[in-house]
């Protein structure tokens, strides 16, 4: 008997800026081999007017934000929708087995590393 397809919920957090990349996006998250059963587009500071609600021939819900609240605020509201109980226990059941168990020693960062977190405008702190 085959394994039954995991059910999979996307949440995208755009400005509005990028509609050509989005739009990429959205095809994306359709072709995928086991397809989303949700998808959230949460629009930060944008009325996402601009897409159609068939956008990715996914359900796809909209949520605009009057406000921009940043790539992790605009993920954590667009995860609220998608929680349900079990995804809920999975998800603290993760969060508690980091604060448990030792993430190991730390080595020195590699030279090129630096190098290319400073060209992509993130140098790291010293």
């Amino acid at each position: 008997m085959p394994l039954p397809l995991p059910r999979i919920g996307v949440v995208i957090v755009t400005m509005g800026t990028r509609p050509r990349e989005l739009a990429a996006l959205l095809a994306s998250v359709a072709r995928q081999d086991a397809p989303a059963t949700r998808v959230v587009l949460v629009g930060n500071a944008t009325p996402l007017s601009d897409v159609p609600d068939d956008a990715c021939g996914l359900p796809l819900t909209k949520l605009p934000l009057t406000e921009n609240l940043g790539c992790p605020g605009g993920r954590n509201v667009g995860l609220a929708l998608l929680r349900s109980p079990s995804a809920l226990k999975a998800w603290w059941g993760g969060f508690f087995e980091g604060l448990r168990t030792p993430c190991g020693p730390r080595g020195p960062m590699a030279w090129r590393t630096v190098w290319r977190m400073t060209r992509l405008g993130r140098p790291p702190v010293v």
